[in-house]
């Protein structure tokens, strides 16, 4: 056997092996920097469309609170349709700047729209609503109502309970309550002290108080029938209005 013709052999596949190798070795880091650089704008294109989101407000927690069923920091951001739970040990408070907040209590859970009719959904639990500037301000959707502050200008407080029925109370305590149905006509306004029940089919009890001043009746009437995203505009014309619980099935 030529000796030399094997080793000349034998270098020329050790040099084939080395060249494969690196060869391989540089369609690899290819393929890492190609998997890297997607990543990379996949993170970029997330980012900027979180950004582009206009948040809902901010969240301050206290215990065991979830956004998301994450446990919520200190501190967050809110946005449309995040979900928000507390438990036993858990508190927060959702504010919106300029409008109000919503103190929500332990064993509670609320989901956040995009504010064009209401800013959040009561789902269990017990909220308190505070708002400052009247029906422009922070309102809560309750079974098929949502709950507006009715005068502008006003501080205005609420609270709103849900039960394991399905049914809700809400109670006024402080300023005007408009309570307005997302569909239909019966609607009630709430004085300080006065309280309404919603039933677990969606229903208001009839009013057993006086007849309200026409003006009123027809804000109710105009609020429902445009549905809770003409609140803002319509509630403010009842600043001299009845405060008395009405309703504009009323004749």
């Amino acid at each position: 056997m030529d000796l030399c013709g094997f080793d000349q052999t034998t270098l020329q596949e050790r040099r084939r092996t080395k060249v494969s190798a690196v060869l391989f070795g540089l369609v690899a880091l290819a393929a890492l920097l190609v998997a890297l650089s997607l990543t990379a704008s996949y993170t970029r294109v997330s980012a900027q469309e979180r950004q582009k989101e206009e948040p809902l407000g901010s969240l301050s927690s206290t215990g065991e609170v979830y956004v998301n069923d994450s446990p919520a920091p200190a501190e967050s951001t809110i946005f449309a349709g995040d979900t928000l739970r507390t438990r036993e040990t858990g508190t927060a408070t959702f504010t919106m700047s300029g409008k109000g907040d919503l103190k929500v209590s332990r064993q509670s859970q609320l989901v956040f729209s995009d504010g064009s009719q209401y800013a959040a959904e009561l789902k269990a639990g017990t909220i308190v609503l505070d708002s400052s500037s009247g029906p422009t301000g922070v309102t809560l959707r309750a079974g098929g109502f949502v709950v507006v502050p009715a005068v502008r200008d006003q501080v205005t407080s609420a609270r709103i309970d849900e039960a394991t029925n399905g049914s809700f109370r809400i109670s006024s305590l402080d300023g005007t309550v408009a309570v307005i149905p997302l569909e239909g006509t019966s609607g009630q306004i709430l004085q300080v002290g006065q309280s309404v029940s919603i039933s677990p089919r969606g229903e208001l009890p009839s009013p057993a108080l006086a007849q309200p001043e026409s003006h009123t009746h027809w804000i109710l009437l105009g609020l429902a029938g445009a549905g809770a995203s003409a609140a803002a505009g319509a509630a403010t014309a009842g600043h001299g209005a009845s405060r008395q619980s009405v309703s504009p099935s009323s004749p």
